[in-house]
């Protein structure tokens, strides 16, 4: 088992660069991925990864969206040989002092994918806090289940092999409905899943690259193909539930 830091980047070259010496004092591989930041900011990324061991970095010609970036950094993490990616922002709102945490839950269970569940401060804005009760809700109804604890929080272990028959089975949007797609699909995969409370932090000043038209137009799109692909794998949902047989 070996792991790397799979962190996507756009335009928080600021906050990466206060961020990336701790990430630098994990002792882990990164592999940094540039979703199609502004020249400004690229530049500076490029210069915070220059002659730095063990960093991988890798650019997106345009921004294609957190989900395309992260699975752009779970592919080099295949190709460099790596079983996990331990996905995390690059915004510094993540707690680094947990990140032990999940690599020793997922020793104890490798093809399991370990979750953050946030704790927040007083700092959180509500509209987060409340927004990830919807989300809850929804994934209960796609999932038929309580198994997802939390869908939005992007500090997650991918067990590489686990993550592939997701990807193989079933499509993945490549924005801000990648976090949650991920995991309904991992649970109709029987890709079993933990979740770990982690503080999130919300760092005065920082940016947010939620679009509000755009991305609520993709977030409603997902929940409606999850809704939809819960129907249609509702006869098999509900046998699996009531009588535990695996998917045929």
């Amino acid at each position: 088992m070996s792991y790397c830091l799979i962190v996507p980047h756009y335009n928080h070259a600021a906050e990466l660069a206060n961020f990336l010496p701790k990430l630098r004092g994990l002792d882990i591989p990164i592999v940094l991925i540039d979703d199609g930041s502004d020249p400004h900011n690229l530049s500076q990324v490029q210069q915070l990864c220059s002659e730095q061991n063990d960093l991988h970095l890798i650019e997106h010609g345009h921004n294609r969206g957190k989900g395309a970036a992260v699975r752009t950094g779970l592919g080099l993490a295949r190709y460099l040989g790596f079983s996990h990616g331990i996905q995390i922002d690059a915004d510094g709102q993540h707690c680094l002092e947990d990140v032990s945490r999940f690599i020793e839950a997922s020793k104890k269970q490798p093809q399991w994918i370990i979750c953050g569940k946030p704790t927040f401060t007083d700092d959180a804005p509500k509209a987060r806090v409340y927004g990830r009760k919807v989300t809850d809700f929804w994934t209960a109804l796609e999932t038929l289940s309580l198994k997802i604890k939390d869908g939005l929080c992007g500090f997650r272990v991918y067990p590489l092999d686990a993550l592939d028959t997701v990807f193989d089975r079933y499509y993945v949007g490549p924005r801000m409905d990648f976090d949650t797609e991920v995991l309904v699909k991992a649970v109709w995969s029987d890709v079993d899943l933990q979740f770990i409370d982690t503080r999130v932090v919300y760092p005065p000043g920082a940016a947010s690259h939620f679009h509000y038209l755009r991305d609520n137009l993709v977030l409603i799109q997902l929940h409606t193909r999850l809704v939809t692909g819960m129907l249609l794998r509702l006869p098999w949902l509900v046998s699996k539930k009531l009588r535990g047989r695996p998917q045929p």
